[in-house]
């Protein structure tokens, strides 16, 4: 029997077969329109949200561009004024008279008026900074963007800039800084240049009189240990290259006044930086000297300048016990004398020891050693014009240069009440033994302060080499509300 597979809805009653209604069909319809719609509405805010996001995005890179363009203009007015030290600050749009105190500046950007942006968006930037003929100026920005129905955007930006001499920082290891002792300290003091920035009749040596909180400490290592102030005053600035410092309960890292056991994170960065270029001997041989081995003033009565003004020797070693290298003063009205050293023994350049050995640089010369090997300086050690602070030449009248190229460069070196002196060694591992003064600055691999000595960075030794232009040591947003009520210089 064969049977029909077509289907047919129920009859209703009377015989018609039933069919859906059109009121279904337009429900349907109708339902179908209410998801197309909703899907609709969402793409649209979708898309308006998107476009809020990206306006946001956006203005807030537009705010920071502004806020760099002020530290900009800040450095650019900061490095005019080591080219030339007759730049005019107030000449040029910055204020520097009251309300603003002395050594300060600041300025706005636009002078008048406001930048304008896209969609009716506009921005001004404030700047101030702080001790802008100083050493170590310090420089913030505040930038304002203000886009239509009221909304604005700002970005707080500080700068901490330092010197690019080779020496403008106090202590400087691609490795490690470690100190040891209950009393070590680190400070500065400027002996070319008043608080003001004006150049000082005459030197002066480190006193508590003179003394600054800007010593500097930095290591470019990543490491947990590049930093280890452990019980150490370090009165200034401290960075890493990644690592936070680690500070004892006795340790500080601040401005004067910070409590024990705590950093003053202002004074604290992890983004720290810094060039290890290798260093050459002088080419001009000058005298040929055999191994030093006992008593000797230089230079020698018959020696003869070099066209540079400086006395050259050529030396296999210095190496005694209980004996004294003297660089020699000359006689009034003569000019100062300038001694250049260079050792060609590679394993053990200097080894002065004893109870009275010593390295002895009288007060108005200055030595310049450079070394592929070893050096240990003990006894009396290198006395740099004196035996204090107060006595001492400036630190770059003795300066220790490590030319070794590769491997580890022993340099030990202590000092009898003072040490003032200049070291730059790229592969130099530096321990500094003493209780007394330490002034001057350091670069090494890596360096360790044994004993209780107060290490005094010379600001004047960013100058070292000319006239060296500025750059930035610390770069810091400044986004939480207290910080940023702290500038109140900025509330202009």
């Amino acid at each position: 029997m064969m049977y029909s597979r077509a289907r047919s809805f129920p009859a209703r009653s009377g015989g018609v077969p039933w069919t859906p209604s059109k009121g279904s069909v337009l429900i349907v319809a109708m339902i179908l329109s209410a998801i197309i719609g909703i899907s609709l509405v969402s793409y649209m805010q979708l898309s308006r949200t998107s476009l809020v996001i990206s306006n946001n995005a956006l203005y807030n890179n537009a705010a920071m561009n502004l806020a760099e363009n002020g530290l900009e203009e800040a450095m650019y007015a900061i490095n005019k004024t080591v080219a030339n030290s007759s730049y005019s600050w107030s000449g040029n749009g910055w204020t520097t008279a009251s309300p603003v105190p002395a050594g300060d500046a600041r300025r706005q950007l636009p002078a008048s008026g406001t930048y304008t942006f896209d969609q009716g968006v506009t921005g001004t930037v404030r700047v101030y900074v702080f001790g802008y003929a100083g050493t170590a100026p310090r420089a913030v920005a505040r930038s304002t963007v203000t886009i239509p129905r009221g909304r604005t955007i700002q970005k707080w930006v500080q700068v901490q800039l330092r010197k690019t001499s080779k020496f403008a920082n106090g202590l400087v290891a691609k490795d490690s800084i470690s100190f040891s002792g209950n009393n070590a300290s680190v400070d500065s003091w400027h002996s070319m240049k008043n608080d003001d920035g004006t150049l000082r009749g005459s030197p002066v040596p480190y006193s508590a009189a003179v003394k600054h909180d800007k010593g500097t400490i930095g290591s470019i290592s990543v490491s947990v240990s590049a930093v280890l102030v452990q019980n150490a005053d370090i009165w200034g600035y401290a960075a890493t290259g990644g690592a936070l410092p680690s500070v004892g309960s006795n340790g500080v890292v601040g401005p004067f006044g910070t409590p024990n056991g705590t950093m003053d994170m202002n004074r604290v960065s992890t983004d720290f930086s810094a060039s290890f270029d290798p260093v050459a001997p002088p080419t001009n041989g000058g005298y040929i000297i055999g191994d030093i081995t006992g008593n000797l003033n230089l230079p020698r009565a018959a020696d003869v300048l070099a066209a540079d003004t400086k006395y050259y020797y050529t030396v296999g070693q210095i190496n005694f016990n209980n004996k004294t290298l003297a660089i020699q003063k000359k006689a009034v009205g003569q000019p100062p004398v300038k001694v250049v050293i260079t050792l060609t023994n590679a394993t053990t350049s200097i080894n002065i020891g004893g109870g009275s050995g010593a390295l002895n640089i009288e007060t108005g010369s200055q030595l310049e050693l450079y070394a592929p090997g070893d050096i240990k300086i003990a006894g009396q050690g290198a006395m740099n014009g004196g035996t204090t602070a107060v006595t001492a030449n400036r630190p770059e009248a003795l300066q220790i240069w490590g030319t070794k190229a590769s491997g580890v460069q022993d340099i030990q070196i202590a000092g009898n009440g003072a040490l003032s002196a200049v070291v730059y060694a790229p592969f130099g591992s530096v321990k500094i033994n003493g209780n007394g003064d330490v002034c001057g600055s350091i670069v090494a691999n890596d360096i360790t302060a044994v004993g209780n000595a107060a290490f005094h960075y010379d600001e004047a030794l960013g100058d070292f080499g000319g006239n060296n232009p500025f750059r930035v040591s610390l770069w810091r947003e400044i986004t939480d509300a207290p910080s940023r009520n702290a500038i109140t210089v900025l509330n202009w």
